[in-house]
């Protein structure tokens, strides 16, 4: 099954973030939106792993969880991943106490790593994906929603828990279930 991390976002604030995404969701209706309830954190993707690896991953992540104090972000901004004149993908990007969180995704992977083998280390950048385009070739709508939204969105939240995801990808999208989930310290 594919797995990843993921930090868990309030309700209230994906509702929140729904409606200030409301004018670029109108204008980009070709665009895949992910749902409010579908918000997440991604905090390390770990694949396809074996059904008997994930009580090794729960303990490990567990573990990590109570080593580590929840902490507060905020809803930055907004960027594209993908090439600029028509990226993949639009996300908001998180400020806040991200050192804390970069610390907490450093050791979760090295946590992870004795049980499934992860793929090579990119940057973490901590954002919430909002936008996918339908096309491989990505959207040049995306990146105008990037800039029409500029710095208007306003939030953020305190991050407390952490689950372990099972993602599952169908026709519709990919539909997410919780495996496990952890409170963080604090």
């Amino acid at each position: 099954m594919r797995l990843f991390l993921a930090g868990v976002v309030p309700d209230a604030v994906k509702e929140t973030l729904h409606v200030q995404l409301e004018s670029v969701r109108a204008a980009t209706p070709q665009a895949r939106w992910l749902p409010a309830d579908g918000l997440h954190l991604t905090l390390v993707f770990l694949g396809s792993v074996p059904d008997g690896q994930v009580p090794a991953l729960g303990k490990a992540f567990g573990d990590v969880c109570s080593r580590h104090q929840a902490m507060s972000l905020t809803l930055s901004g907004v960027e594209t991943f993908g090439p600029s004149r028509s990226p993949r993908v639009l996300a908001v990007t998180l400020g806040g106490e991200v050192e804390a969180l970069h610390a907490m995704v450093l050791e979760s992977r090295r946590a992870a790593e004795p049980v499934v083998p992860l793929e090579p280390e990119r940057p973490f950048r901590p954002h919430l994906t909002v936008a996918r385009a339908r096309s491989a070739h990505g959207d040049l709508l995306l990146g105008r929603c990037r800039k029409a939204l500029g710095h208007v969105l306003d939030g953020g939240f305190v991050l407390r828990d952490v689950a372990l995801m099972r993602s599952d990808t169908l026709p519709t999208g990919a539909v997410h279930t919780a495996l496990a989930r952890w409170s963080l310290a604090g």
